[in-house]
């Protein structure tokens, strides 16, 4: 339902742009993350930003951060944008506090806007954005867990290594906290089956993942299981097979598809990942952003979704991923 009503509410705006008289000025949307540009994942979401922008003729600007993952940089590019006037920005809030003041200040301007991706904890509670594109976080990293455990043998115990790719980031504790949430609840469902996990600062650079799980798994032998908030955790490949262990040893679990991932989940080292379609991160922020500036219609959040991805849905997968927008 929701995909019909966009979709046409996109094609509507289209064909109105087509039949207009009147050249306009074309609206300016920025676009900012706290990741680097080498970030993979991103490139969907800039795919999905970059085709709505061409749809809507909109001018548009994907902001990285240099260096990757420095909040206060990203903040810094943030108060630029909102200082310069825009017609719409979009961005991510891995901080329940360090950006409340810019945004605020923002939509005090009359500059609307969006955050895609990562949101505030405590959404609109938490700070003064006019709506959300991304994935329910919590509930992700819960289902991935409960999709892991279906993989582990019913009569084997299950020691888990949760991986926290970035402490402190909203969407690292939300996501782990969700896996956390399932074993729990497995722990008192199950009372007979031996059932306990650890959380490790995994870190976001895929080689220092890599070693610490590596690491952990040889201090750890019983280690069965392996949940990464990112996709990180699929790098830790290579070193698990130098290791001698082989794939189903460790069950592992991750987010997002890129390459590394499908690669290892091939090998048979990863089990399952969640793609939170970031082509509608990028694609339905700035249709919002078009829609409120073309017509005075308001923001409305919308849940990206959690599609579990296993080695059946490769070939499909990899069709689309092959076109930039999975």
């Amino acid at each position: 339902m929701l995909k019909t009503s966009l979709a046409a509410l996109a094609l509507g705006a289209a064909l109105t742009t087509a039949g207009g008289a009147v050249a306009q000025e074309k609206p300016k949307f920025v676009y900012l993350t706290q990741t680097g540009i080498d970030n993979s994942f991103w490139q969907s979401i800039k795919k999905g930003m970059d085709d709505a922008c061409a749809q809507f003729e909109a001018d548009c600007q994907l902001i990285f951060t240099t260096p990757n993952g420095d909040l206060q940089k990203h903040l810094q590019n943030l108060d630029t944008v909102v200082e310069q006037g825009v017609d719409g920005i979009v961005t991510v809030i891995v901080n329940d506090d360090l950006y409340d003041e810019t945004i605020k200040k923002a939509v005090d301007k009359g500059i609307p806007v969006i955050t895609a991706n990562v949101d505030d904890s405590q959404g609109a509670a938490g700070n003064a954005r006019n709506a959300f594109v991304g994935q329910d976080l919590f509930e992700a990293g819960y289902v991935l867990m409960k999709g892991l455990h279906a993989k582990i043998p019913a009569d084997q115990p299950i020691h888990a290594l949760l991986g926290l790719s970035r402490p402190g980031e909203s969407w690292a504790e939300a996501r782990i906290g969700g896996a956390k949430k399932f074993l729990d609840e497995a722990k008192a469902a199950e009372p007979n089956r031996q059932i306990s996990y650890e959380v490790i600062d995994s870190s976001n650079d895929i080689s220092v993942t890599a070693s610490r799980i590596c690491q952990y798994v040889q201090g750890k032998p019983e280690t069965n299981a392996y949940v990464d908030a990112g996709f990180w955790g699929a790098g830790a490949g290579e070193c698990l097979r130098d290791l001698g262990i082989k794939p189903g040893q460790l069950h592992m679990a991750t987010f997002d598809l890129v390459p590394v991932v499908l690669d290892e989940m091939k090998k048979g080292y990863v089990d399952i990942t969640i793609d939170q379609q970031p082509y509608y991160q990028g694609y339905l922020p700035i249709l919002q952003l078009a829609m409120m500036k073309k017509f005075g219609l308001s923001a409305f959040d919308v849940n990206t979704g959690k599609a579990v991805v296993e080695p059946k849905d490769l070939e499909q997968v990899e069709k689309f991923m092959s076109m930039g927008v999975r």
